[in-house]
């Protein structure tokens, strides 16, 4: 019996970035182009940035389709139960850059598949900051029902006679779309969490004799979709190396 999640047979996928990546030039050499045109050739050029958010936000999305049936075994509790208002509204004071917000989402008492994470230090208000510091945590997770969520911890810490970490306290919790997410976190590390998602979901399922009809359907697609990602990916890494190589 072959394996249901072995990439599929064949030639690889296309990479949607083969194409021409950029629109022509105007039909005259580089130093013959006017100011004007060079502005909009260069402003053309930028729009590129935004197509490329719009596609990598809908890889996400479709992958996240692909994977439901297997996130429902790997998901994990998102936070403890026990969350203190009056802890967060403490640290917003002490803090600058810390916003108190959407602590009484529901979904907190779901559970979800975290992706990816972010941390940045804070600086306190008025205390000496080699005293007194902490950390804000921003978390990415990702529920059962599809949704994508992120998670906002504060870990306080100070300093006396010794560095002393206390245990992080919820500040924030909101939805994001796929864009949104590209934002504040990293592509790859996002697609590198849905696909050992789906690998370790499939193997639970396997076990349980509960593997679902179109598993090999499924899979099939989001290697489909990985490969081309990363042969895109390549090609671009390449062209800004040999952009870099070039004699000014």
């Amino acid at each position: 019996m072959s394996d249901p999640l072995k990439p599929p047979p064949g030639p690889s996928p296309k990479s949607p970035t083969s194409e021409a990546a950029f629109p022509p030039l105007p039909d005259v050499g580089p130093e013959q182009l006017t100011a004007d045109q060079a502005r909009d050739y260069l402003m053309s050029v930028l729009d590129y940035g935004q197509e490329e958010i719009d596609a990598k936000a809908g890889i996400i999305e479709e992958l996240v389709d692909l994977l439901l049936p297997e996130l429902k075994v790997v998901a994990q509790s998102i936070r403890p139960p026990d969350e203190d208002l009056k802890e967060a509204e403490a640290l917003e004071q002490r803090f600058t850059g810390v916003a108190v917000r959407e602590r009484d989402a529901a979904w907190l008492k779901q559970t979800g598949l975290r992706l990816d994470s972010t941390t940045r230090p804070l600086v306190p208000r008025w205390s000496a900051p080699d005293k007194v510091g902490g950390v804000l945590k921003r978390e990415l997770f990702l529920l059962t029902d599809g949704r994508l969520v992120t998670v906002e911890a504060v870990t306080p810490w100070e300093t006396d006679g010794g560095r002393l970490a206390s245990r992080d306290i919820l500040v924030g919790a909101r939805e994001v779309t796929p864009a949104e997410v590209l934002r504040t976190f990293d592509f790859v590390a996002t697609l590198k969490s849905l696909l050992r998602a789906l690998f370790d979901g499939a193997a639970i399922l396997m076990e349980r004799n509960e593997q679902p009809a179109d598993l090999v359907e499924r899979s099939g697609r989001f290697f489909t979709i990985i490969a081309q990602v990363a042969m895109g990916m390549k090609e671009s890494a390449d062209r800004l190396r040999r952009a870099g190589d070039s004699p000014a």
